[in-house]
């Protein structure tokens, strides 16, 4: 084999060995992007779920302070949650 099909040869298929690896690179760079979105939405929906909670025991504590630790504040304090996880869904 002379020197230039050698040369043919190694472009050829270092050209086929990019092409490929840049096709699975550009799968796994999508396969990130969603996964990444996911994370986002997951994310978010803790914050919100986070700031509910800091909502509710802000209510808890303000009646504590206000009336007293009475059982009715505390009873009502948790079928509220249980209503607001109903509502949601």
């Amino acid at each position: 084999m002379n020197e230039f099909a050698k040369m043919d040869a190694f472009f050829f298929i270092t050209t086929i060995a990019m092409v490929i690896l840049t096709l699975l690179l550009a799968v796994l760079i999508i396969y990130i992007i969603k996964i990444s979105k996911d994370v986002k939405y997951i994310s978010g929906k803790a914050k919100n779920e986070a700031d509910m909670i800091s909502q509710d025991l802000s209510q808890l504590r303000e009646n504590i302070k206000n009336k007293g630790a009475h059982l009715k504040y505390f009873a009502s304090f948790f079928s509220n949650l249980g209503k607001k996880k109903s509502d949601k869904k």
